[in-house]
This record gives C-alpha cells, structure tokens and sequence, in this order.
C-alpha cells in the first residue's frame, strides 16, 4: 500500500475488522533473549494495563504520516526511547480507548475529537514495566497541532508510511542501555532512530495489516 492512496483510511479500517496478523507478526522484531519471556506471558491476567495511539494523518504535501515520541530521560527501563503517545490505565477512563485518546492529547497535543478511531491492532505484552498495551488506531483529517508535554516528551517524531514500508528500514543494531546491553536487535532505523521493542512489534504488525490483501 503506498501513502499516496486516497482511500487509505478506509482500506485500514477494513484490514483491522479482518483476523489480525497477532503475535506471530510482532514477535519478529523481538531478540531472541527476550523471545520466550514473552511467548510465555502474553496474555497474562496480571499484567498491568495501557494504551497507546497510533495517529496517521495526511500530510499537505502528500503522503500518509503517523506520530511518534521519544520520551525524556529519567530513572526507569524506557528512558530515551521512540515509542507512540500512551500510558497506563485511569481508573476514571471509560475504556482502553480512551486512555490511548487521553494520553496522546496529554503528550503531543493530538485533540481528542479531532481523532477518529478505526479499530485496534493486538495486544503488546512488555516484560520490564509488566503491561498489557492496546495500540489504538486513529485518524485525523489533517496534520495535528503537536506540541511535547515538556514533562514526559524530548521530541515528536513524523514518520511517513513509505519510510515504515520500506524494508531497507528495517535492520538489527545492538542497543546499549544504562540499564541492560541487547545484542542483535531487530529494529526500524527511520531518519536515524533506532525504533525498537514494543513499538517495533507495533509497527511491524501494523506493515502487515497494511500488506494483507
């Protein structure tokens, strides 16, 4: 699928009411030394639970973009990293949904009635902080307003849909941490970001549903 088509909105929301490409897509932008630990606790009911969005919208010049982040630095395991708008469960969220909706205005400005849900891909399960996470697709009809919440955001990233299509951005690096070393890592390197872990099982699911067909 190539970000030029003007039925994109509504060839996705069709793809993600199909059977979901799942696990199996996620897990081959897992390391192997994570691999099992995950296989083993996906699903898990003790998981705590999160969501995130995924937003893609229309660029002025063309071209289909999503949204991502990279978060600030700070004491824990995802420190520094790329990942998408979101966070953990409220008690006063009606839904996964809304959690997704509300952190990503939170984080990057995205207006929440200015996005339109169009389904959801599968559930992430992540080992180090133990939590369940429902990505949200969504959609808004034109660039959002994004602005950081300086508190939890260094920089919002745009990456177009032909840079996450193009296999040659998908690589494997080693990935040093202050916290842990991870050899042989399967990972999207876009506009020279490393984009790896749960949101590189995100996105490597989301390639999928877009590739069904």
């Amino acid at each position: 699928m190539k970000s030029e088509r003007r039925n994109f909105k509504e060839i996705l929301r069709k793809r993600l009411m199909d059977e979901l490409p799942g696990l199996p897509s996620q897990m081959k932008m897992v390391p192997a030394v994570r691999r099992k630990e995950i296989e083993n606790r996906h699903g898990n009911g003790d998981a705590r639970k999160a969501a995130v969005l995924i937003c893609f919208y229309p660029e002025v010049h063309g071209g289909i973009h999503l949204v991502l982040i990279r978060r600030n630095e700070y004491d824990g395991v995802h420190s520094g990293q790329i990942s998408f708008p979101g966070g953990r469960h409220e008690n006063d969220d009606s839904d996964l949904f809304h959690t997704a909706l509300r952190e990503a205005e939170e984080e990057t400005n995205i207006r929440i009635d200015d996005v339109e849900v169009l389904g959801e891909i599968s559930p992430v399960y992540i080992p180090p902080s133990n939590f369940i996470v429902k990505p949200v697709i969504g959609w808004t009809s034109q660039r959002p307003d994004l602005i950081p919440d300086p508190f939890e955001v260094s920089e919002i990233l745009t990456v177009s849909l032909d840079e996450l299509m193009d296999p040659v951005n998908r690589q494997t690096k080693n990935i040093s941490h202050r916290e842990f070393n991870i050899i042989d890592v399967p990972c999207f390197y876009i506009q020279g970001h490393i984009i790896w872990g749960a949101t590189a099982m995100m996105l490597s699911e989301v390639v999928d549903v877009l590739e069904a067909g």
